[in-house]
């Protein structure tokens, strides 16, 4: 097959992980208060600590979220869970000549009290991530996830990801104990830079909120904004210093798009020339260069940006990849082509290869395939 795109920005959602996940992996001692799937009044759902925490999709509402597959004229078993399963993952890929995929997680982790409990989840959900990326090394790039809300515990989990095979992880900004510019972080982007995993951050949440619903124009408004909520993080992550402190740290931001990237990149540069230098952190760069060396911005359909990225002035030929959003509704799979030819029409083919496969290929030191 002729791949032409690799996805820096898929999804394996709590709705598609099976539902004997948590109950064979945990302890025994805390497999009663983990997660477990239960037929409830609203339809199958997830349940740990005593509450219902949101839909499953293994048990007996699969039909109705299979039915989002077959809609979109793709063949599927009953019963399957495409995002988690190996076998429709590379057949789902292969229809959008897409050869690897970077898989996140849920936008909205685990919102779970007792900390034991919260790490153990997290463990053997990296656990399930590291498996799936076994079945096909070059193309399954999973991302295990650290516990943000246990900043101690990240180090150690990112070593043991790293050892099992990982090429990343997945880092929640919106469940952070502490701002990412405490030093308490530290150890974590120290971990990361020596293991050599790129840490990616994805738009979305905290584990307790939810999306506002319809009503007076939350929902859209929130909806409006949400490429724009990991802008701190990256800020941030760039003004106390953590690139210069760790070059080699890679970071990736997941689903924000691009539109907005480079009069963000012109304002981080303007601060350094209005304002007076923090010599607690100290930096030697401007943020435009940081961003250019170690960071990247995903994006799946973002007609203005990629309009910008033949433009020296935009910084966004080095920082842009992009992602399909499989398997949610508003990403543009199956057929990715269409909008993505749109997208770069005019735009120089070699920039356009770098930002649809070479980008990522080289974040995540992918192996392209042959012929």
């Amino acid at each position: 097959m002729n791949y032409e795109y690799i996805s820096a920005d898929n999804h394996m959602d709590k709705l598609w992980i099976p539902a004997d996940l948590w109950q064979e992996r945990l302890p025994k001692r805390l497999r009663d208060v983990g997660p477990k799937v239960v037929e409830a009044e609203k339809g199958t759902s997830w349940e740990w600590e005593g509450k219902l925490r949101g839909a499953a999709a293994d048990g007996a509402d699969n039909s109705k979220y299979i039915e989002r597959f077959r809609s979109k004229g793709v063949t599927i078993e009953d019963g399957a869970l495409p995002p988690s399963d190996p076998k429709y993952l590379l057949e789902h890929m292969d229809l959008s000549k897409i050869f690897s995929s970077v898989v996140f997680g849920d936008v909205r982790k685990w919102n779970i009290a007792d900390p034991e409990l919260l790490l153990e989840v997290y463990r053997a959900y990296n656990d399930f991530c590291l498996e799936l990326s076994r079945a096909s090394p070059e193309r399954i790039i999973m991302l295990p996830n650290v516990p943000t809300a246990l900043p101690e515990a990240c180090p150690s989990e990112i070593e043991r990801v790293a050892k099992a095979g990982a090429r990343g992880f997945e880092f929640c900004p919106f469940d952070v104990a502490t701002p990412v510019w405490d030093e308490v972080w530290e150890p974590t982007w120290a971990t990361a830079e020596e293991c050599g995993l790129v840490l990616c951050a994805h738009i979305g949440g905290s584990a307790d909120s939810a999306v506002p619903g319809f009503g007076r124009g939350a929902h859209h408004a929130f909806l409006s904004t949400a490429p724009l909520n990991v802008a701190n993080m990256c800020a941030e992550m760039i003004f106390s210093a953590v690139f210069e402190r760790h070059p080699k740290l890679m970071v990736l931001f997941g689903e924000c798009r691009i539109g907005w990237v480079p009069f963000f990149i012109q304002w981080m540069d303007r601060q350094v020339v209005e304002r007076k230098p923090d010599t607690a952190v100290p930096i030697s760069l401007w943020p435009r260069e940081y961003v250019a060396r170690q960071i990247r911005f995903a994006f799946e359909e973002d007609y203005i940006g990629t309009q910008m990225i033949g433009h020296d002035w935009s910084h966004l030929q080095e920082c842009a990849v992009w992602g399909s959003d499989y398997p949610h509704d508003q990403g543009t799979w199956p057929d990715v082509s269409p909008p993505i030819d749109k997208m770069f029409e005019g735009v120089d083919p070699t920039i356009r290869r770098a930002v649809l496969f070479d980008h990522t290929a080289q974040l995540f030191h992918i192996k392209e395939p042959e012929g």
